[in-house]
């Protein structure tokens, strides 16, 4: 649509009111009723055609039918040249971001914005962008005092992701307010819009948020990973405060208020504590530090879809609802239970996700494959003996299997929750053949039978409970395991030929054709004689019968099947005969078949080292590398692999996990100068290890001690470990 300086959709264009990263506002006048309204035109990034437009038609008129004092009236919505639009009530007021507030103006406030958001949510409606920006107040003429209190944008959010509205760059939510689950990839929800209304009101007191950094990628591991500061640091005389935002800002959705009255509740009580009222001093937002808003997304998120965005796993013009999948919890081991919710996937811009990479130990004899018609005992040769996942590395040395890095889950498997720099034995596991990390937990196989431990939360450790472990806990239910992987709450494997998986399923991954969290190892249907396993950020692949197959999210291409619909069972890769090795990561995947590597999926990076940078629902061969004997997809976008027991590695560069000594990213397979005798490797989360003549190897990312080096220093080539 022309956006004239004098009309935009029929309406007469009084000024523009403002643009935001979802659209622009303008003030308007409605040719009818000789009104004024805003109207705001929404950012588009996919073709305009029938299904979008009942999709867009059907959530306005959701946003369109709540009717509540507190929340900005909806008129009118349409579709003009390409550019949808709706028109709402126009208030002559300010958004929280501008003017100063008593406390008693601020209880107000969140009151009645969380009246509001209740409302809301008990009619299906989640906000999801929660922010002063998105809260307008208005004063009286007469003597300046708090009017109106309203709620702006209700629902846009949801019209983001239920119709890609917003461009592939673009975060849905604001990330100094969205919620840990959130930036981990899991729908949002009431607690969702509880936690970014605590953000708010902590702002609003303090003058500042509750996870301050310089980068959006400190800001994201902050908060998934550190407790909020608390005001009381800023404002000494509201520490009353404290257990108040300890719960409203608590990373896992139960442990905050039941809903949003009981948070605003427990706000006006403490502070009425505190003596603060209409005599205090009053508090200003203090605008953000440049760059706060402005900053460029990490590298490894640029191209991941907004969180809880809704991708069709059927035919066009069917959009199945979004599942809930909260599991039931129970206690933690002695101490703080920490719940350790994955970086996952944001993004658009943001998410921070983990994924176990597979490595292959190398045959002595060569590749593992030969006519693609493998047996059962065939997994045996896929011993994974070194994983870099998400601030984890692990790896095995004479059978006994070490950890280091982050350790805030119990990932480590040492009994504690200490990090470390080094290499740290993995309590009482002897003749361990296979290991893998997956961020928040781990996983390994000795004597045949499959150990888990680290966070629980939905079951992926697969001992039938949620109780995290902070030592290995058998699997369930399993014998004869041959191989194992887990990454972004979710455990797969390997037992007698046959693929079982557990835990997260939000996104149909576990491949049971439902999204039920299990929480006990559960048989993938359809899939026999399985050789080889792996499991990426919400969705898994598997090698069956020399045939691959995938299943799960699909939103980049990454099942392979030439479509971006998702794919609750087992799918076959097409074009992909005699595979031996699969590697699922984060919206990509790789296998080789007949000695050469092949990629798919979201190829922003380079990741799929076709030369190019453009994505691909199929498999495409990777150029330049011949005689593959392993391969592995990271969740950085990071890809690597040995041909001919040389080490090559491709794709997001930016904090050197490719290994070359530089920053750049690379779309063509790169070798890795000084090392020889290649026998694994394993692309992490801008981490990168590789065993090499008997020496473990990393280098990239290292802010938690993941490289293994006694330090936190991040290295841009090879850099040998002891142990």
């Amino acid at each position: 649509m022309a956006h004239h300086p004098e009309q935009v959709a029929g309406y007469r264009v009084i000024s523009r009111l403002g643009t935001g990263g979802m659209g622009t506002v303008y003030l308007v006048e409605n040719p009818q009723l000789r009104r004024r309204e805003a109207l705001k035109v929404i950012s588009v990034a996919e073709t305009v055609d029938e299904e979008f437009v009942r999709r867009f038609s059907r959530e306005a008129q959701t946003a369109a039918a709540l009717d509540h004092p507190n929340i900005v009236t909806i008129y009118h919505y349409g579709v003009t040249d390409d550019d949808p639009w709706f028109t709402m009530a126009y208030l002559d007021g300010r958004d929280l971001r501008r003017g100063s507030f008593r406390p008693d103006e601020i209880l107000t406030v969140v009151d009645r914005v969380a009246d509001a958001l209740d409302y809301a949510h008990a009619n299906g409606v989640v906000h999801r962008d929660i922010k002063p920006g998105n809260i307008l107040v208005t004063r009286r003429a007469m003597d300046g005092a708090l009017d109106r209190v309203v709620v702006l944008d209700f629902g846009i959010a949801k019209l983001a992701t239920a119709t890609t509205l917003t461009a592939p760059s673009s975060f849905v939510g604001t990330l100094v307010y969205a919620a840990p689950e959130i930036l981990d990839g899991k729908p949002a929800g009431p607690w969702s819009d509880q936690y970014a209304l605590a953000c708010t009101a902590y702002e609003l007191l303090s003058g500042t948020t509750p996870f301050e950094a310089d980068t959006q990628t400190r800001h994201i591991v902050a908060k998934l990973t550190s407790p909020p500061e608390r005001i009381s640091r800023y404002r000494p005389d509201l520490a009353a405060l404290d257990p108040v935002f300890d719960r409203a800002l608590a990373r896992g959705p139960l442990d905050r208020y039941p809903t949003c009255s009981d948070f605003a509740a427990d706000l006006r009580r403490a502070l009425a504590a505190t003596g603060a009222g209409v005599d205090t001093s009053a508090t200003q937002i203090v605008p953000p530090r440049a760059g706060r808003e402005t900053l460029p997304p990490p590298p490894l998120y640029a191209q991941v879809p907004p969180p809880g965005t809704q991708h069709l796993s059927s035919p066009p013009g069917v959009t199945p609802p979004l599942p809930a999948h909260s599991a039931p919890t129970e206690a933690a081991p002695p101490g703080r239970r920490r719940r350790w919710p994955l970086i996952a996937g944001v993004i658009g811009v943001v998410a921070l996700l983990a994924v176990v990479a597979t490595v292959v130990l190398l045959t002595r004899g060569g590749s593992s494959g030969n006519d693609g018609a493998a047996s059962p005992q065939a997994a045996a040769a896929e011993e994974v003996v070194l994983s870099a996942g998400l601030g984890a590395t692990c790896s095995i040395r004479d059978s006994i299997a070490y950890c280091w890095g982050d350790n805030q889950a119990g990932q480590l498997g040492d009994g504690t929750t200490t990090n470390r720099w080094t290499p740290t034995q993995v309590a009482d596991l002897t003749g361990v053949t296979s290991i893998a990390t997956g961020g928040p937990n781990s996983c390994a196989i000795a004597g045949g039978v499959a150990y888990c431990w680290g966070n629980n939360d939905y079951g992926q450790v697969g001992d039938g409970t949620t109780t995290s472990r902070w030592k290995p806990t058998q699997v369930a239910d399993l014998a004869d395991v041959t191989a194992i992987s887990t990454a972004n709450w979710t455990t797969c494997a390997i037992s007698a030929g046959v693929a079982y998986c557990w835990g997260s399923n939000d996104h149909d991954q576990v491949g049971d054709g439902t999204t039920a969290n299990q929480y006990r190892p559960v048989r993938v249907p359809g899939l026999e004689d399985v050789t080889s396993i792996s499991v990426g950020v919400n969705f898994t692949c598997a090698v069956a019968g020399g045939d691959t197959y995938c299943w799960g999210l699909n939103d980049n291409g990454q099942i392979g099947d030439g479509t971006t619909y998702n794919r609750p069972k087992p799918t076959r890769v097409g074009d992909l005969d005699n595979a031996t090795t699969v590697s699922a990561g984060t919206q990509a995947a790789c296998a080789i078949a007949g000695g050469s590597a092949y990629c798919w999926g979201n190829n922003a990076f380079g990741q799929l080292g076709d030369g190019t940078k453009d994505s691909r629902t199929t498999a495409t061969l990777v150029s330049g590398i011949d005689d593959v004997s392993a391969i592995s997809t990271g969740t950085g976008h990071t890809t690597c692999a040995i041909a001919g027991g040389v080490g090559y590695c491709w794709g997001a560069n930016a904090w050197g996990s490719v290994g070359d000594g530089t920053l750049e990213d690379r779309p063509n397979p790169t070798r890795l100068n000084g090392l020889s005798d290649v026998t694994a490797i394993s692309a992490g989360e801008r981490t990168t290890c590789a065993l090499a003549s008997s020496n473990v190897y990393c280098w990239g990312f290292n802010a938690t001690g993941q490289l293994g080096i006694g330090t936190t220093d991040d290295k841009l080539t090879p850099t040998r470990i002891g142990y």
